[in-house]
This record gives C-alpha cells, sequence and structure tokens, in this order.
C-alpha cells in the first residue's frame, strides 16, 4: 500500500508567492481541490517539462546543424559516420528510463483512482442530452440551477474530507463526467455502470443565515470562482458544449442541509416546483417556455391544444396527455419533432409529475387555465399550512393535557 501512497505527499503546496502565481496561470489556484489534485499535477508536469526540455533542445540543435552543415558551393559534403554506439546507446536508454518513470509513476497515481474505499458515499450520476442528473443517498435531486453557456444547468453539492462515490450511467449516447478542479474523468456509458470516487479537500461555499443564500467562502473568493465545475468532454450531440453543471463543496453540516433543502419539495408550489423541475430535470434542452421551436414542442400555450402525431391520430393536451408523453415519450411523437426524449420513468415523483402540469397549464393563452393552475397551486399550499397548524395545536393540547 507504501507504493500506492500518491507522490504528491512528496510535492506538497507551499506559500511560496511565485508558486501560486504559477498555479493560478494554469489552474485558477485550484491545486488541491480533491485527493487526487496535486498527484495528477506531479505526473503532468513531470511530462511536460521533460517534453519541453527535449522539444527545445532538438530543435535548437536542428538550427545549429542547419547552419553549421549547410551546403557550400565548392566544398564536398563530409562523410556521414555509419553509427556512434556510445551516442546511440544514450538515445535509447535514456527515453527508455524516462519513459519507464513516467509509466511507473502513472500507474502509482491512477490505480487508488480505480477503487473507492468502503465508506465512500455513493452518487447515482446519470446522464442524458443534455443535462446531468445526481441522485443522492437520500433520494434527492437538484432543483437549484444556473444558467452556464446559455443553458440551465444544475447546481450539486458535495462533502469536504469525505470520499464520494459516482456511479455512473446514460439513458441515450456515450458521455464522459469531468470535474477539472478535482482531476477526476470517466466515459459515462449506456446500458452498463462506470465508476470513479474522490475526496473534496476545499470547501468552496457556507450557507449565509442573513441571506439565506449559499456563498464563496472568503478563502476561495478569488476573482469570479463560485465553485467547481462539471463538464462532458465526450461528444453527445448538438448541444454537447452546453452540458454543465457546477459543484459547491460544504461541510458536513452545510452538506446535510442542502441535501435536505433538495429531498423536500412539499413547501415548494406546484406552479413553482414544475418550473424548477422543467430547469433541473433538463426539460429546458429542448421544450421551450416562450414559443421558440425546440427539438421538442415548446411548453407556451399548448395546453388545450390538440397534437397531431407522426403516422396518424391525435391528443389533446391535458393532464394525462403531458404524464404519458413524460413517462412513454415514445408512445405518441408530434408531428414535425424527433422520437428523441428518453423516459423519465422513476425519475420523477407523482407531485413532480403533477407540478409540471400545473406548470404547463399556466403557461396557457387562456387566462381562466392559468388562474384555474395558480389557484389550484395555492389552494394545495394552503390546505398544507392548515393541515400542520392543526398538528401542531393538537400536539400542544397533548402536552398540556399531560401536565
Amino acid at each position: 500500500m507504501m507504493l500506492l501512497e500518491p507522490i504528491s505527499t512528496l510535492l506538497a503546496t507551499t506559500s511560496n508567492p511565485i508558486k501560486r502565481a504559477w498555479d493560478h496561470l494554469w489552474f485558477y489556484g485550484n491545486t488541491d481541490a480533491s485527493n487526487f489534485a496535486a498527484g495528477s499535477d506531479a505526473v503532468f508536469f513531470f511530462i511536460f517539462w521533460v517534453s519541453a526540455f527535449f522539444f527545445v533542445l532538438l530543435m535548437v540543435l536542428m538550427v545549429i546543424f542547419a547552419i553549421k552543415y549547410r551546403r557550400v558551393p565548392g566544398k564536398s559534403a563530409p562523410v556521414s559516420a555509419s553509427h556512434n554506439t556510445p551516442l546511440e546507446i544514450f538515445w535509447s536508454v535514456v527515453p527508455t528510463i524516462l519513459l519507464a518513470v513516467m509509466f511507473f509513476w502513472g500507474l502509482i497515481e491512477y490505480l487508488p483512482t480505480r477503487v473507492a474505499p468502503g465508506d465512500a458515499e455513493e452518487i447515482q450520476v446519470v446522464a442524458s442530452q443534455w443535462r446531468w442528473d445526481w441522485v443522492y443517498d437520500n433520494g434527492a435531486s437538484p432543483l437549484n440551477t444556473e444558467v452556464i453557456a446559455n443553458m440551465e444547468s444544475p447546481i450539486f453539492a458535495l462533502p469536504v474530507n469525505k470520499p464520494v462515490k459516482f456511479v455512473l450511467s446514460s439513458l441515450d449516447v456515450i458521455h464522459s463526467f469531468y470535474i477539472p478542479g478535482f482531476r477526476i474523468k470517466r466515459d459515462v456509458m449506456p446500458n452498463m455502470y462506470t465508476q470513479l470516487w474522490a475526496e473534496p479537500t476545499q470547501v468552496s461555499h457556507s450557507w449565509n443565515e442573513d441571506t439565506e443564500e449559499w456563498q464563496v467562502v472568503p478563502e476561495m473568493a478569488r476573482g469570479d470562482f463560485d465553485g467547481f465545475y462539471l463538464a462532458c468532454t465526450e461528444y453527445c450531440g448538438d448541444q454537447h458544449s452546453q452540458m454543465w453543471g457546477r459543484v459547491m463543496v460544504l461541510s458536513q453540516g452545510d452538506y446535510e442541509r442542502w441535501k435536505t433543502q433538495q429531498a423536500d419539495t412539499s413547501g415548494i408550489p406546484l406552479v413553482q416546483l414544475g418550473g424548477d423541475l422543467h430547469k433541473a430535470k433538463g426539460c429546458v434542452a429542448c421544450h421551450s417556455v416562450d414559443g421558440s421551436r425546440g427539438t421538442g414542442p415548446t411548453w407556451q400555450g399548448i395546453w388545450g391544444k390538440t397534437h397531431t402525431y407522426v403516422g396518424g391520430g391525435s391528443g389533446i393536451v391535458d393532464e394525462n396527455y403531458i404524464r404519458e408523453s413524460i413517462l412513454e415519450p415514445a408512445a405518441n411523437i408530434v408531428e414535425g419533432y424527433p422520437n428523441q426524449m428518453v423516459s423519465y420513468q422513476g425519475q420523477l415523483t407523482d407531485r413532480e409529475l403533477y407540478a409540471i402540469v400545473k406548470y404547463i397549464q399556466s403557461l396557457s393563452d387562456n387566462a381562466e387555465d392559468v388562474a384555474a393552475a395558480e389557484a389550484e397551486s395555492e389552494a394545495e399550499m394552503a390546505a398544507k399550512q392548515e393541515a400542520a397548524e392543526s398538528e401542531g395545536g393538537a400536539d400542544g393540547d397533548a402536552a398540556g393535557g399531560g401536565e
């Protein structure tokens, strides 16, 4: 096991300002964001500097030899030596040694990345065109999003100083899971699982009680840093370059708070929850809400309208139509659009499905439909609040009766 310890321990970071500037130039200062970062960087720079040295050496020698041995009129070319044993041994042995160092050093750093510790928290990662979805051990999936590369992208969270195992799968084509700040990357395949793990070592965000928002911690607040990024590095279709996510690293207490927030959607009104899911679940990639045409039909103004299907037949956009379209998207394809949507079977609760229904209804061109969706959303929240107050009163009476 000692041989498998990351060689990064021999190359510990320092507070040297020149090194800090160098790290910022190459990695925006994120050199110790995970347990694999320093070791990966050490191997990378060893290969880089060896390559740079020999590149400069060969280019300089080429220029010198081109000038020294250039053809001169009236002067015959010297006879080339048939061979030079010491030189041939040198240029065979030295590169072999250097390549062996690169290989075995890289292997020593690589092997620990393949097997996660037994106490690692497991997160299911599901990729599809063109979104990432993480499912945590409490069943939560992120609802918060932000715009990255003109696309609503999810915001994820990880705990600091705790190993996390990612179990990767794809619903459609090959993707590639890459968090550059952590120096981890793994292909995501359809019809099979792949895995990788990491242990984040730097807290990037904390909960601000005053603003009730997640904010970058002061020690990480440099430039426009707002977290670590997740990218897809395997071409997967038209919007491949927009398949992003942001990763916050939190203290254990904040991480548990964040997971609880994401898991409990009961306090979010139906229409608002539907809008959040439209962005968080990647629906926004294909279905606009402003009437513009996308890979799939817009949601703006379709409630109550009739859609004609490929191959004949039609259907009115209502609760059952939307539910079927989400769970069995290939059952009926709207004319003029490709059969490209994946099924969300098992990825949404019944309330989340209904929230999307109410959200689409709230986008209707008919004011009565909009009012009905808003009224039902508000009525549900009022009923929940009343039930909570009644339950609180009953608990108080029970406590009082026991005195």
